[in-house]
């Protein structure tokens, strides 16, 4: 009968004993790794939303102030630089807020047209449409979008014939080699699909409507119907921002007009919370961020409930855009809210 043998906590069974389970912990710790890996891997394929593969667009719709005017660009291009995302601007000075919602696709744009057929690869005079979408008061500019009319690539066209006003026309885009279309019919009040506003419907959109609307004394609700019609056209989950009435020069506080703007805007940012962004004066903080030192004057306007007089273009007489600083406050504003909702 062998002696009991007594190992110590420094016996070599024992050192032994810890390496066997090590090896074969720290094993089943790497398998477990590999399969784990080799499963995330496969979810990423099964489910391609756990990866962002959002459209990256960021698409700015609106008026005069879209495009930038009184400055040198449109501040859309700001944020797209900050953010490293593509841009796509679409804005036409002098409209109001359904002629932007028919551009972004939220309206549907219907037509007649002259004979109610295609004609060929001719173009056809458009005899009714809905609304005057590409047109403005401001200037005589050709403005042309493509689309489908009746299952056929079109574009449309905006011209002015002196003396007589607008007028539209629709021409085939007929691909080389393809037979134009010939007596296809076009029934009145046809739906005529706007390529862009397809194309960007899973852009996050940046919707600026209702200054010439104000300008004009056109009911709000008639702004907030086209804002939300917009809305309501964006691919779920709808990645948007609103952005509220900039005020005048003339309009500051104590004013009939600039109570009547802050009262719409105060709407604005109870309907859309977060997607909402103010246009009251800039910060402190906001003009040191772009390297701005207010003067007295400039202090005055920020108290009466405006932008600053240097954020004004030049142009004294005009009294509703900003300037390239002014603009760059804007797309401070934009950029940071797109980064706080995660867009």
């Amino acid at each position: 009968m062998k002696p009991f043998q007594h190992h110590g906590p420094d016996d070599d069974r024992g050192l032994f004993v810890s390496r066997r389970r090590f090896f074969r912990h720290s094993g089943a710790a790497v398998l477990s790794t590999v399969l784990l890996s080799s499963c995330d891997n496969l979810l990423d394929k099964i489910i391609p939303s756990r990866k962002d593969n959002r459209d990256k667009t960021l698409a700015f719709f609106g008026d005069s102030l879209t495009i930038g005017t009184g400055g040198s660009r449109p501040f859309g291009e700001w944020v797209g630089e900050t953010l490293g995302r593509p841009v796509q601007n679409d804005g036409i000075n002098g409209q109001v807020a359904l002629s932007i919602a028919i551009r972004q696709g939220g309206v549907p744009l219907t037509v007649s047209v002259t004979g109610g057929k295609f004609n060929g690869g001719e173009p056809v005079a458009v005899s009714k449409i809905n609304n005057e979408f590409l047109s403005t008061p401001l200037n005589g500019n050709v403005y042309t979008r493509t689309g489908t009319l009746a299952g056929v690539k079109c574009s449309i066209t905006r011209t002015i014939i002196p003396n007589s006003g607008d007028r539209y026309t629709i021409e085939p885009i007929v691909a080389e080699g393809a037979e134009p279309p010939v007596d296809i019919a076009i029934p009145d009040d046809s739906v005529f699909e706007l390529e862009d506003a397809v194309r960007l419907k899973t852009a996050t959109q940046i919707l600026w409507y209702g200054r010439n609307d104000m300008t004009e004394g056109k009911p709000s609700r008639e702004i907030l119907a086209a804002i939300q019609s917009s809305i309501d056209y964006i691919t779920e989950p709808r990645r948007f921002l609103v952005l509220g009435i900039l005020p005048a020069i003339s309009e500051v506080k104590g004013t009939s007009r600039y109570a009547r703007i802050t009262a719409f805007n105060d709407d604005l940012a109870l309907t859309y919370r977060d997607s909402y962004v103010a246009m009251t004066p800039p910060t402190a903080s906001e003009m040191e961020a772009i390297g701005y030192t207010p003067t007295t004057q400039d202090q005055n306007r920020i108290d009466q409930g405006n932008f600053p007089v240097g954020m004004r273009p030049a142009n004294r007489t005009d009294e509703i855009h900003l300037n390239n600083q002014g603009y760059q406050i804007i797309a401070n504003r934009v950029a940071q809210k797109i980064k706080d909702l995660k867009y």
